[in-house]
Formats: C-alpha cells, sequence, structure tokens
C-alpha cells in the first residue's frame, strides 16, 4: 500500500508575499493560536521565507472568566478581544497585522486570504462558511483562498481540520507515494454538525468554578499546539501526511486525520 501525502499548491512553494490568513475569533482556542501565528511567522523569516499576514475578527471583549483560560490578563478586562491581542503581538515581534472588532461575514473581503482560520464556538458559522466556500475566491494571489483550518473543542476534547479548496494535478517520480489533491474540510467529515452543538457539549455556566468544571483549563493549549503544528509543517515542508487530528484529554490520546 502507497503511502500518500498531501502537496501545497504551486504558489506555496514560492510565494511573492506573506501568506494571507483570516484569523476568526480570538477566544479560548484563537487567542493562544494568534500566539503561536506570531512564533511561526518569525520562524519561517528566518528561513527566507515571506512569513504571514493576519487579520484577525472578534466583536468581543474581555470578561472576568476569560482570565488565564485565554491569553488575557485582569490588566485587559473590558477590553475588546482582538485589539488587545493584536497590539500586544504587534508590539512583541514588530508586526502590522490586523485587528478587526467586528465579527468575520461567511462572505466577502473577510475571509478572502490564502488560509481561514475558524476558532469560534458555534457550528452554524461554520456551516454557513462551508456553503461560502463551495465557491472559493480566486484572484490576485494575496486573496486567493487555497486552505480552511478549523479548531473546536468541548469538554475535554476537540479537533482540528486542515481542508483544501483548490485543485492542482500533481505527478510524482516516487512510485511508493500516492499524491491527495483534495483535504475533507470540517464539514466534510461532520456533514450534520450543528448536532454537536450543545449545552451538555459545550457547557453554559458563566462563572470561572463553572468554566473550570465544563471545560478542561488546557484543551485549548493542546489543540492549538497540535493544529500550529500542521500549519507549520504545510508551510515550511509544502506537504503533509495528516490534516488533522482527534483529542481527548481524558484518555490521553491524540488519533489523526490521514490524508
Amino acid at each position: 500500500m502507497k503511502d500518500r501525502i498531501h502537496i501545497a499548491p504551486n504558489y506555496f512553494f514560492n510565494p511573492t508575499h506573506p501568506i494571507t490568513m483570516s484569523l476568526i475569533g480570538v477566544g479560548g482556542n484563537g487567542s493562544l493560536m494568534l500566539a503561536r501565528l506570531a512564533r511561526m511567522d518569525h520562524a519561517l523569516r528566518q528561513t527566507g521565507h515571506p512569513g504571514l499576514y493576519i487579520r484577525a475578527f472578534d466583536r468581543d471583549v474581555v470578561e472576568p472568566m476569560n482570565i488565564g483560560r485565554q491569553l488575557f490578563t485582569p490588566h485587559d478586562l473590558g477590553q475588546n478581544k482582538v485589539v488587545n491581542a493584536l497590539t500586544k503581538i504587534n508590539r512583541a515581534f514588530g508586526l502590522q497585522w490586523e485587528g478587526i472588532p467586528m465579527n468575520a461575514m461567511t462572505f466577502g473581503d473577510d475571509i478572502r486570504s490564502n488560509i481561514i482560520v475558524t476558532c469560534v464556538d458555534n457550528a452554524k458559522y461554520r456551516t454557513a462558511l462551508s456553503l461560502a466556500l463551495q465557491h472559493p475566491h480566486r484572484g490576485s494571489e494575496h486573496r486567493t483562498m487555497f486552505y480552511w483550518l478549523d479548531i473546536g473543542n468541548s469538554r475535554d476534547t476537540g479537533q482540528f481540520v486542515l481542508g483544501s479548496l483548490f485543485e492542482e494535478d500533481r505527478k510524482l517520480d516516487d512510485g511508493s507515494l500516492e499524491c491527495v489533491g483534495r483535504l475533507k474540510k470540517i464539514t466534510d467529515l461532520f456533514p450534520n454538525l450543528e448536532d454537536h452543538d450543545t449545552e451538555s457539549q459545550q457547557g453554559r455556566g458563566c462563572a470561572y468554578a463553572d468554566r473550570l468544571m465544563e471545560q478542561s483549563l488546557y484543551i485549548n493549549d493542546v489543540l492549538t499546539a497540535h493544529a500550529s503544528d500542521c500549519l507549520f509543517r504545510l508551510l515550511l515542508h509544502r506537504q503533509l501526511s495528516v490534516h488533522g487530528g482527534f483529542v481527548n484529554l481524558k484518555s490521553g490520546m491524540v488519533n489523526p486525520i490521514k490524508v
């Protein structure tokens, strides 16, 4: 049986500008992912890569239950999440990434980037986005849509899935490898995604103690570590053998989603 790999689009082999990303949601997963993307940008630039350019969206403000669970401190209370987070990142790394204090639309300029990263806590947005991505934008290179990375979690479990939005024919000289052009998106794997969007899965408490009982303190850290590593491998090596995974903190298991 041949080993299966996915090859990045031609543009990723010699990009003429930073790879553009729309980061949608800067809460539990999104705030942690943003910090990892800044580190990723720095690492890529050390190899001669042009790095990343992020536009992040979130209209929410920092609340007491966010402190420690998300990448915010008591000093940040009451501030808009995305403006606060992007200000810190830009100052620390000397970047000019954009923080937009609104929820991203599922169509139009908000999502026109090379990679869309969704860190939202409701399935309806993912479903609407999936419909919009049936006809991904093709235009100038910095707005052409190639991938959708979704990160989501419940109490002690979660998943990250990198799906492709492009089609390019690939031929490999190595006969032991099979090239997989299409990577399934989260909505391909879970067509009835909204059935999982329930209080029993997501929790409903507003107090800090309630949240600790309803959701592991570190589920977001583990998920974003795996998701960002997957993305980094794609950008650095231009190929993948694994494009997602399922994390279960109770069992200590991480099950890969192979291409």
